[in-house]
């Protein structure tokens, strides 16, 4: 070090080290911002296909529903009061605002919060709206995907922290439908416009052959308008003279075209992960018994991606408290049938786990009493 103190280079040398600071990370499937723009469909026409539009209103509505809380993590009670949780958007139903937002992670596997609104005690989010992944954009530095020079909202670039600055909500790595299956999707919505074809016009395409004499223009356009008109009215034609009536192409059922909508929802279903009975792509039942099972799969297998995502991002330190931790209350959704509620009460009553005015309100009872003697 003596010889390079006395050629001058130490200070150099302490300059050129690298340094290691925050910033934000994209992850490789969510890089750059055509990754929103499928070649093949958008949004808009996605829910144009029925299995779609019906799974996305089943995941995102159903997720939109669970209350959203914040727990002490040691103690586990729960902390009321928080905003950002309860009414992030002053202008929106929180239910809109987090159908849109597990809307985003579907479609575009990326969801943003712009914040509103900070706490003076804190400087953590108490207000944010929801922001639509295609007015963001944002540049990465090579292939370490690290966004530098932070976002941009419709061209204007918002601050990294603070009002105006965005939270992030990424996937689990799956990818947005419209950039994972475009073209399963595509072909759903080609096969609905085949199925509009074929209501316009049931029947193949014919046409009327005139083995006689050609008939003048204005003859032949009366014929068709006659025999157009005669169709709507009564399925029996009849033609005189040399005319013959052939047809080409096929009809509803040579294409086969219920087959191939039926197989196309079971694709979307797979695809949106949420089971075919729920887009009556399968010949299956639910009954009465199964009720409490089938949410119970819903939730671990279609929903769970989803929930774990926004609950992450949202107990992150930045917007919540290290000691606390934030989750979706789905105990309510699973309660099952009040005969189920009854069995599962009743049994822990008889254990001594929880006394009679619990019990009542595990039900939305007032108490009868105060303590466990409670009658």
């Amino acid at each position: 070090m003596g010889l390079l103190g006395a050629l001058g280079l130490t200070s150099e040398i302490k300059a050129a080290q690298p340094t290691v600071t925050a910033a934000v990370n994209v992850l490789p499937s969510q890089n750059f911002a055509p990754l929103f723009m499928s070649p093949y469909t958008t949004r808009q026409e996605a829910m144009e296909v029925p299995a779609v539009a019906r799974a996305r209103s089943i995941i995102c509505g159903t997720a939109a529903s669970l209350p959203l809380r914040a727990f002490n993590k040691i103690n586990g009670a729960q902390i009321d009061g928080r905003t950002i949780l309860t009414q992030p958007d002053p202008a929106l139903p929180t239910a809109v605002m987090m159908s849109w937002t597990f809307d985003d992670l579907v479609f575009s596997d990326v969801a943003y919060w712009q914040v509103l609104e900070i706490s003076p005690e804190d400087n953590r989010p108490t207000r944010a709206r929801r922001v639509d992944p295609q007015r963001v954009t944002y540049m990465t530095e090579g292939a370490n995907n690290v966004i530098i020079n932070g976002f941009w909202v419709d061209g204007n670039q918002v601050p990294m922290a603070g009002v105006g600055s965005l939270i992030v909500f990424y996937g689990l790595g799956t990818g947005g439908i419209l950039t994972r299956a475009g073209r399963t999707i595509k072909t759903a919505l080609d096969l609905e416009k085949a199925v509009s074809r074929m209501a316009e016009e049931p029947n193949p395409a014919m046409y009327i052959k005139n083995s006689g004499v050609d008939l003048p223009a204005s003859q032949v356009s009366a014929l068709l308008s006659n025999w157009k008109a005669a169709r709507a009215q009564r399925s029996t034609a009849y033609l005189s003279g040399n005319l013959e009536v052939e047809t080409f192409g096929f009809d509803a059922s040579q294409m086969e075209l219920s087959a191939n909508r039926m197989n196309t929802a079971t694709e979307i279903a797979r695809l949106m992960n949420i089971p075919a009975w729920y887009l009556n792509a399968e010949s299956t039942s639910s009954t009465y018994s199964n009720t409490l099972q089938e949410r119970r799969s819903l939730i671990d297998l279609s929903l769970m991606p989803f929930l774990i995502a926004v609950e992450q991002r949202l107990s992150m330190d930045d917007i919540t408290p290290s000691t606390q931790k934030v989750r979706f209350e789905v105990e309510e959704y699973l309660r099952g049938t009040a005969l189920e509620r009854i069995e599962v009460t009743g049994r822990m009553l008889e254990l001594g786990l929880i006394d009679i005015n619990e019990a009542r309100q595990m039900e939305g009872l007032a108490p009868r009493g105060s303590g466990t003697n409670a009658n």
